[in-house]
């Protein structure tokens, strides 16, 4: 199985995940593109092995009493890893090596006037 790995722009926080995503989408929801200017590239995984700078995280709760939490690096701002409520992380794929490619499109209801990259990908209103 392959293992991939990431780290925040200064080095502070890095993690690992092993195997395939259950799943690897565009997120086109607000709350992404409000983090990240445009849609974000996401990966999901059951299991997340942080390696180091878990200390190191600030954690945003968007939506109270989901439990879901974007985490971010205090020291340089990168997004390093949401955790959703229901256990399972999120990762973002473009600072993943090696490259995964996303699958499809999610919250292309929310997207706004934002074109679509890669129409060609399933798109889908809400979460599949």
């Amino acid at each position: 199985m392959t293992t991939r790995s990431w780290k925040c722009m200064c080095g502070s926080f890095e993690a690992s995940v092993t195997g395939e995503p259950l799943m690897a989408c565009w997120c086109h929801c607000t709350l992404c593109r409000q983090q990240a200017g445009s849609a974000m590239q996401l990966g999901v995984w059951k299991e997340v092995d942080i390696k180091s700078g878990a200390d190191n995280l600030i954690e945003y709760e968007a939506k109270a009493g989901t439990g879901t939490l974007r985490k971010s690096c205090k020291t340089c701002g990168s997004f390093c890893i949401k955790v959703m409520g229901n256990g399972v992380s999120v990762a973002p794929l473009g600072c993943l090596e090696p490259v995964i490619k996303p699958t499809m499109h999610i919250f292309t209801e929310d997207k706004g006037g934002q074109d679509i990259m890669f129409p060609d990908l399933d798109c889908h209103d809400q979460m599949p």
